[in-house]
C-alpha cells in the first residue's frame, strides 16, 4: 500500500469515515488479538483503584490513575463491571473496557503496527506536516451472553475533537478491527458528512489543570440530529479511519462473540494543542507525542 488512492480519499473527505479491509494480514491481526488476551490477563484488581471507563457527559471526572495513562498501560473497567459496594462481579477478563492509552510506546507489537510504512503512507495522503501519535488503546466489547443481563457496553454518539482537540482540527482515528465486526456485535456507526454539518460544539477539558478531573466545556448547545447513521461491519484486520468531526457510536454487544479493536489517534504537530486537553506527556502537562515519521 502506497497511502489511499483519490477514490478513497474523496469518500473520506465527503463522508467522514473510510473502511479498508484486509489492511492487516491474517498474521499481524492473530498476534494483535493475542497480545490483547495476554495484557488482560495482566491486570492486578488488588493494586487498581477500579477506575472505569464513562462515556456519558455527566460521567467522565477522570482521575490520578487516568491522567498517568496518556503514556502507560492502564486498565480501565466497563461501568457494570462492580456492585455498589466496589466488588468485582464480573469476570476480571471479562470486566475491562479498554487498555490505555500509551500502547504504542510500551508494547512492541502495537507499536510496529502504529509506525507501520502503511500508517505512515496515510497520513502523507492526508496532508499532515508533523504527525503525531497518541492515545493509543485496546477497546473490548465482550458478549452479551456473559451475565443474566445486558452489558453496558455501548458508546454513544460522540466527535474524537471533543477528547483530542486542536487549532485547526487535526486529529484522525486508526481503528483496526481485531475481531469481526457485526450489526449484532456492537460495529462501527456514523451520519455520512457530518463532520461537514455539525461544528464541533464542545470539548472535554482539565478542570483547574487536574485537581478536579475533568469536564465538558461547551460552546454551543448540542444540535439536533435526525440523520440515520450508517454502519460498518466488517472482518477482522480491516482499518477504519475516523475523521476528528465525523458523528460516531456503536452499540451494545448482544451477541455471543466478542469485538476486539486497536485504535490511536494521529494529531497534525503543527495544530495548537493547548494545556486543557485531557491527555498531555508528560501527564502533569506537555505535548511530548511520538512522531509518527521524520520530516523528509
Amino acid at each position: 500500500m502506497t497511502g489511499l488512492t483519490q477514490e478513497q480519499l474523496n469518500t473520506f473527505d465527503q463522508e467522514g469515515m473510510l473502511c479498508i479491509p484486509n489492511f492487516l494480514t491474517p498474521e499481524q491481526t492473530k498476534k494483535l488479538l493475542d497480545e490483547s488476551h495476554l495484557l488482560l490477563s495482566k491486570c492486578d484488581l488488588s493494586t487498581h483503584p477500579k477506575t472505569t471507563f464513562k462515556t456519558a457527559d455527566n460521567d467522565h471526572i477522570g482521575d490520578k490513575y487516568f491522567f498517568e495513562s496518556a503514556d502507560k498501560v492502564s486498565f480501565f473497567f466497563d461501568t457494570d463491571a462492580f456492585n455498589d459496594e466496589g466488588v468485582l462481579q464480573i469476570e476480571l477478563s471479562k470486566a475491562i473496557n479498554k487498555i490505555g492509552h500509551g500502547l504504542h510506546m510500551n508494547n512492541e507489537l502495537f507499536e510496529k503496527i502504529t509506525f507501520d510504512k502503511n500508517v505512515q503512507d496515510i497520513a502523507k495522503s492526508l496532508g499532515y506536516k508533523d504527525p503525531r501519535v497518541l492515545q493509543s488503546m485496546c477497546i473490548f466489547k465482550q458478549p452479551a451472553t456473559i451475565t443474566d443481563e445486558e452489558r453496558e457496553n455501548a458508546v454513544p454518539p460522540h466527535t474524537d475533537a471533543t477528547f483530542l482537540y486542536t487549532n485547526p482540527q487535526s486529529a484522525i482515528g486508526f481503528w483496526f478491527a481485531l475481531e469481526d465486526c457485526t450489526l449484532e456485535n456492537g460495529c462501527l456507526a456514523y451520519i455520512p458528512g457530518s463532520h461537514k454539518k455539525y461544528p464541533v460544539n464542545k470539548r472535554f477539558v482539565r478542570v483547574n489543570g487536574m485537581n478536579k478531573g475533568c469536564n465538558f466545556q461547551h460552546f454551543s448547545d448540542d444540535p439536533e440530529v435526525n440523520e440515520e447513521y450508517k454502519f460498518v461491519p466488517c472482518k477482522a484486520g480491516s482499518l477504519i479511519l475516523i475523521n476528528n468531526s465525523v458523528l460516531h457510536k456503536s452499540e451494545k454487544n448482544k451477541s455471543d462473540k466478542s469485538r476486539y479493536a486497536y485504535a490511536f489517534h494521529v494529531i497534525d504537530g503543527v495544530a495548537k494543542y493547548d494545556e486543557l486537553n485531557w491527555l498531555q506527556i508528560p501527564y502533569t502537562g506537555g505535548t511530548n507525542f511520538s512522531k509518527l515519521y521524520k520530516s523528509t
